[in-house]
C-alpha cells in the first residue's frame, strides 16, 4: 500500500526504526511535539494538513502519490483528533489516549500502569532529546507558552498554579525502552534516574514494545487496536474502553 503518515515528532525515532522493513511505501510529515500543550492549535494544524494532502498542495508531501491511507501518529491527546476527517482519504489513527501508549505498545498495557504506577510521569529517549521532561526548564517552557496563547498574566498565573499542583502529585519517573533500544539509550536511562533522585521520586523502567505502531505502519489494522474513519466521517470520543469512534460528519 501507498500511505501516508502524519506523526508527532515525538515518534520519530520509532518510526524510522520501523519504516526501513515495512512493506508499504511510506511518506512521512511529523510536527512538533509542542503543538500538544495547545490542543486547539495541534487540531488546526492536523486538519489543514489533511486538507493539503487532499488538495496536492502539500509541500512536503509527494503529490504525484495516490495514498491507501492516512496514518495519524497520536493517540486522542487531549481531545486534539475529535472532528478531524477527510473526503477522500481514510484516516487510520491507533485507538490511544496519548502516545505513551505507542511506546508501551497497546492501550491494554498502558492502562495496567496507568491503574497501579498512580502519580508516574513517563519518559523515554525522544522526550529527553525534544526537552520534553520534566526538569528544570519545564516550568519556564510552560509559562512561556501559556503567555503566547492567552497573553493575559492573570490567566498564566492560574494555569502555572494548576502545573504546579499537578507536578505535586507526580511520584514516579518511569523510562520506557524499547528491547531494540535497550543498549542506546543508557545515557537517557541514567539522566532520568538521576531526575527521580532530585525530585524524591521513585525511578523504574518499563520494557516497551514495538508492536502497535509496527502494526500500523505494516497495515494490520484490526478494529480492537486502530479506528479507520472513512471519507465523509469524522472522528469522536469513545466514553468506553475504544477511546475513539467514527461518526457521520454533520
Amino acid at each position: 500500500m501507498n500511505l501516508k503518515i502524519i506523526a508527532c515528532k515525538i515518534l520519530q525515532r520509532e518510526i524510522s526504526s520501523l519504516a526501513w522493513n515495512c512493506p508499504n511505501m511510506l511518506d512521512v510529515t511529523m510536527l512538533r511535539q509542542r503543538y500538544h500543550s495547545v490542543p486547539v492549535r495541534l487540531h488546526t494544524l492536523l486538519q489543514e494538513e489533511i486538507d493539503r494532502i487532499e488538495g496536492e498542495e502539500d509541500p512536503y508531501t509527494n503529490g504525484e502519490i495516490t495514498f491507501d491511507a492516512i496514518l495519524l501518529g497520536y493517540g486522542l491527546c487531549s481531545n486534539a483528533l475529535i472532528g478531524l476527517h477527510s473526503s477522500k482519504y481514510p484516516l487510520v489513527i491507533p485507538r490511544a489516549h496519548d502516545c505513551t501508549t505507542l511506546f508501551i505498545g497497546s492501550k491494554e498495557a498502558y492502562q495496567e500502569y496507568f491503574d497501579t504506577c498512580k502519580g508516574t510521569y513517563f519518559y523515554n529517549r525522544d522526550w529527553m532529546e525534544l526537552g520534553q521532561g520534566m526538569d528544570e526548564q519545564y516550568m519556564a517552557r510552560k509559562y512561556n507558552e501559556y503567555l503566547e496563547k492567552f497573553e493575559d498574566e492573570d490567566t498564566v498565573e492560574y494555569l502555572m498554579q494548576m502545573e504546579r499542583e499537578m507536578i505535586a502529585n507526580y511520584k514516579c519517573a518511569a523510562y520506557i525502552s524499547w528491547p531494540e533500544f535497550v543498549d542506546y539509550d543508557k545515557d537517557c536511562r541514567e539522566a532520568v534516574r538521576e531526575l527521580a533522585a532530585q525530585k524524591s521520586w521513585e525511578y523504574m523502567e518499563i520494557s516497551g514494545s514495538n508492536s502497535l505502531l509496527k502494526k500500523m505502519l505494516d497495515g494490520e489494522w484490526n478494529p480492537e487496536d486502530f479506528l479507520i474513519v472513512e471519507p465523509g466521517w469524522e472522528v469522536a470520543a469513545d466514553s468506553g474502553t475504544q477511546i475513539i469512534k467514527a461518526v457521520k460528519k454533520q
